[in-house]
């Protein structure tokens, strides 16, 4: 009995069927996620059954797969979404936001350290749009024309969303394709340090073109290097939830350091100006100066945060480690093989949440901790937790929805051969320009469904196979999904919606998205030639 299904147009066509209708839908009939993705389980469920040689128990073991998988995922994105909204109840956010506002006062610094740097810190802490919303409007009430503002934010944030909402899509990618993160971990940071730096420069060049990308150019590397060598250390002792958050903040503090030295060169004219009706866009003063919550103290709003890394350093202790490395959650799966051969191994211990270390956890310890604190302090607003679990509800469901329908798509595709299939026919189309391609792979899913999360769902296990058929590295195919995925936020049309709507552009989009899509186009295409001249001389 052959091995899974036969490599034909036939096959190739209908293996790739899921992901066209799951592409229709989104692009061509603009369905909501979870819609999109109902259709695309549905159709890979009738395909699996009539094609592929799959029965109802084997499609119901990987869809409950499915499930398990999402659930690790979803449960980082509800308690950071949660963490963000309590925070930003208690008047954190804005306090945070101001004070990162008032470090730099040049048009150049004000884009590299709000733009780059802090957008990529918000990244880590919430993500789903958070950064575009937050940022964005800062960047208008410094004087940038919502157009720039927006462009600059949706550009600067892309280089912190693989590691980003707690490390989500840090994770998706190490579940689906089965890497270690010790392992998957450093080596995306490491091939993350060109994409890092390069999104500085394109920040810059939106600011004010070439004049500015010269004169930024040495800041942008002392800070984009500082930012890389934190992204680095983070994945490598094991702390990759905090990759973004960590290295943002450092970005954010060494820019604040460059932009006092002759690193950034005088601007020409004046800088930008705060329009005559910038005092109209900003906020309403609101109780956030009150005795009752943070008030204006940066580190009383920082402190749940100062807690989740505290907390998800001390988890990373050796003695902490081993005494707690076996209290954690998961389930077990028995292996599979469809009537045409494809056989599936059992899976213990599947998508295992690690009760000390998966950030979930570690999230929500830090929220009781914060609210103990406040709540002693006599800083705690009452009603806080009710409003910030409602916009949690509201925000995250149907990401959540969208997230398992797809991950659950994804799951029996792989199990019956399908993305085995798609990866050999994409193996023999590209031949050995594949690494150059693959970045694209993670952008397109992107685009698609507005998230790197989803994107390496979709795609993570496909790459694989790809990278399996040619016979090259695996963990530098997986590193470059999720790097794709990631600076594909830059053009993801629910992104710009969110950074449009909220400077007033709601209409122009395509304004926003010709300015992003040459700068994410070309860096992907970089990281492409980054991950062939690696694969081709070092590995």
């Amino acid at each position: 009995m052959d091995n899974g299904p036969t490599l034909n147009l036939m096959n190739g066509a209908l293996a790739f069927l899921p992901i066209l209708v799951l592409l229709v839908a989104l692009l061509g009939f603009k369905w909501s996620a979870p819609k999109a993705g109902a259709a695309s389980w549905a159709t890979v469920v009738l395909l699996a059954l009539a094609t592929f040689g799959a029965d109802t128990n084997s499609i119901s073991i990987s869809s409950t797969k499915g499930l398990s998988l999402s659930f690790f995922v979803v449960s980082i994105i509800w308690t950071s979404v949660l963490l963000y909204n309590v925070v930003d109840k208690q008047g954190g956010i804005k306090v945070i936001g101001e004070t990162m506002t008032r470090l730099v006062g040049d048009p150049l610094a004000q884009a590299l350290v709000v733009g780059w740097a802090f957008s990529g810190f918000m990244q880590g802490v919430a993500g789903f749009g958070v950064p575009v919303a937050v940022v964005a409007p800062l960047l208008v009430l410094m004087g940038f024309s919502p157009v720039r503002a927006a462009a600059i934010v949706l550009v600067g944030h892309a280089w912190a969303v693989s590691f980003g909402s707690m490390g989500s899509s840090y994770y998706t990618i190490q579940l689906v394709t089965g890497i270690e993160g010790s392992v998957v971990g450093p080596h995306m940071a490491m091939l993350f340090a060109l994409p890092i730096v390069l999104t500085g420069f394109a920040v810059a060049h939106i600011q004010g073109g070439l004049s500015s990308v010269k004169r930024g150019a040495p800041a942008i590397l002392v800070i984009g290097g500082s930012m890389a060598l934190f992204v680095w250390i983070s994945a490598s002792v094991g702390i990759p939830q905090l990759a973004s958050i960590i290295p943002g903040l450092v970005g954010a503090g060494v820019g604040w350091l460059v932009s006092k030295t002759p690193l950034i060169g005088k601007p020409e004219g004046h800088g930008n100006k705060v329009s005559e009706h910038s005092e109209d866009a900003k906020p309403a003063k609101s109780d956030v100066e009150s005795a009752v919550g943070v008030g204006n103290n940066f580190h009383l709003a920082f402190l749940p945060y100062y807690l989740v890394i505290g907390l998800s350093i001390l988890s990373q202790i050796p003695a902490i480690k081993s005494a707690t490395s076996g209290i954690f959650f998961a389930l077990d799966y028995p292996a599979l093989e469809t009537a045409l051969g494809f056989k599936v191994d059992s899976a213990q211990n599947y998508a295992k949440i690690a009760l000390f270390k998966h950030p979930a956890p570690l999230i929500l310890t830090s929220l009781a901790l914060s609210y103990l604190i406040y709540l002693v302090s006599n800083r705690w607003r009452p009603g806080t937790l009710n409003v910030a679990i409602k916009l949690t509800y509201n925000q995250s469901i149907s990401t959540t929805v969208g997230i398992c329908t797809m991950v659950m798509m994804a799951v029996i595709m792989t199990d019956t051969g399908m993305t085995a299939l798609l990866g050999r026919a994409i193996a023999a189309g590209t031949g050995a320009a594949f690494p150059v391609f693959s970045p694209y792979i993670g952008v397109l899913g992107t685009f698609m469904t507005g998230s790197n999360t989803n994107s390496n769902v979709m795609f993570g296990a496909l790459q694989m196979e790809s990278a399996g058929a040619l016979g090259i590295s695996s963990v530098t195919i997986a590193s470059i999904q999720s790097i794709g995925g990631s600076l594909g936020s830059a053009i993801a049309p629910a992104k710009v919606l969110v950074g449009t709507s909220i400077v007033g552009l709601s209409g122009r989009e395509n304004e926003v998205m010709r300015r992003t899509i040459p700068y994410c186009l070309g860096i992907v295409l970089l990281v492409g030639i980054q991950a062939w001249v690696f694969l081709t001389f070092f590995d």
